[in-house]
């Protein structure tokens, strides 16, 4: 994979947790810039690796994924690309910010606040628009579920898909869903079934790193197998204890991680969105 390069961009504060894509054709993408305080890091990389991004391709609003997309764009004059409902929070993430602080606290510090950015250095994109990158082409998709704004990307001739927090956070072959609330079971499961229908190589997952397409399937039995362990419990903190019981994934990430770290968190926050969703709890 010549033309695909990952960059940790929050190697300063937990490495391996989040990576950024940078497709090195005619004309360079970055998919997901990541936080804020990482983009100074990457700008860095893509200077070192000579490469001008054309378009910067977050897949959705989150800090941990689009923070430092205004920063990188404007830097080297770059296109941001975006979903129609993501799109006025990346020109202006005030709204989002004062969110993520009251949602992730101290964590949305760690990430940094987004800058704004110029409306027309924005792209919004429909499902299945393609952009030609000189040698290969990129297919932005909707992929709700996760976020109602989020994308996928699909290099069309590697076979390669970029599918953000719809696949989860996987390592050694684990995978831990990322469904936070406010989560969407039924259109999580579909944007799943539209990945699998792509001839796909390789899985370039931000949380973190290269898999092969069976964490696409291993994603989707994951929530359904946590989904129907919530139906079953009297309250969160049942299911909580429970997942850390039985579920092989969830002990493997304990293993690895230290109780503080953001992929420890993230579990946390993805079981509340799943059982808030088996329990019709979103409202």
């Amino acid at each position: 994979m010549d033309n695909i390069h990952m960059v940790d961009v929050f190697k300063h504060c937990e490495p391996n947790y989040i990576a950024c894509y940078v497709l090195l054709y005619e004309r360079p993408v970055v998919i997901d810039p990541g936080p804020q305080s990482g983009a100074g890091h990457l700008i860095r990389e893509l200077e070192r690796l000579r490469a001008k991004p054309v378009v910067i391709a977050p897949t959705h609003v989150h800090l941990d994924h689009a923070g430092g997309a205004a920063e990188v764009a404007k830097l080297f004059s770059a296109k941001i690309i975006a979903h129609p409902r993501g799109a006025k929070h990346i020109a202006n993430p005030e709204k989002l910010w004062e969110a993520a602080k009251a949602i992730l606290g101290d964590v949305a510090e760690v990430f940094g606040k987004p800058k704004n950015v110029e409306e027309d250095m924005i792209v919004v994109v429909e499902d299945g628009q393609k952009f030609d990158l000189g040698g290969d082409e990129l297919v932005a998709l909707y992929a709700p579920g996760h976020a109602p704004h989020m994308l996928a990307y699909y290099l069309k001739d590697a076979k390669v898909l970029f599918p953000s927090d719809a696949v989860g956070v996987s390592f050694d072959g684990y995978v831990i869903p990322s469904t936070p609330p406010p989560f969407d079971y039924e259109k999580a499961l579909n944007t799943l079934e539209k990945f699998k229908k792509l001839e796909i190589e390789s899985v370039a997952l931000t949380h973190f790193g290269l898999a092969d397409k069976e964490v696409i399937k291993k994603a989707e039995e994951k929530i359904k197998e946590w989904y129907e362990i919530a139906k079953s419990c009297r309250d969160f903190i049942e299911f909580i204890e429970r997942l850390m019981k039985k579920d092989e994934d969830v002990k493997a990430l304990y293993k690895r991680c230290r109780e503080t770290s953001l992929a420890i968190i993230n579990f946390k926050n993805s079981a509340q969105g799943i059982f808030n969703s088996a329990k019709a709890l979103n409202f």
